[in-house]
């Protein structure tokens, strides 16, 4: 699960936009359940829980920017939640990652001792 902020996606942002009135009118008729509000957790409950979580969980880069105008906002308030959501990120990654890595090499240490007392050398 992502925690912090969200990597933009060009392409995906850009499809968002482009998608027409007529191609969502069509998709409509098709289905007309298509577009309403709370129908994602009747059809997939799963994903929408997820989506849900992540959603609340991670901060779109380019939105805390535009949320004002107003500098003070962006300079006093934005900016230093950027940086330290940024830090714990970085934080939860590192030891996320050591974490793993630890793992990894008790794992293999005590499939080497397995794998030694099998042959009977230990």
């Amino acid at each position: 699960m992502k925690f912090g902020i969200r990597k933009p996606n060009i392409k995906k942002s850009i499809k968002a936009r482009t998608t027409g009135k007529l191609k969502r009118k069509i998709k409509k008729i098709g289905n007309p359940f298509y577009g309403k509000k709370g129908v994602g957790i009747i059809k997939n409950p799963k994903k929408a829980i997820y989506n849900k979580v992540y959603n609340k969980t991670s901060i779109n880069a380019f939105n805390m920017f535009k949320k004002s105008k107003n500098s003070f906002y962006n300079i006093f308030i934005a900016l230093p939640m950027f940086f330290i959501v940024l830090s714990f990120q970085i934080v939860y990654y590192c030891y996320k990652y050591l974490f793993i890595g630890i793992m990894w090499i008790i794992n293999k240490i005590t499939s080497l001792i397995k794998h030694k007392k099998e042959e009977g050398d230990i």
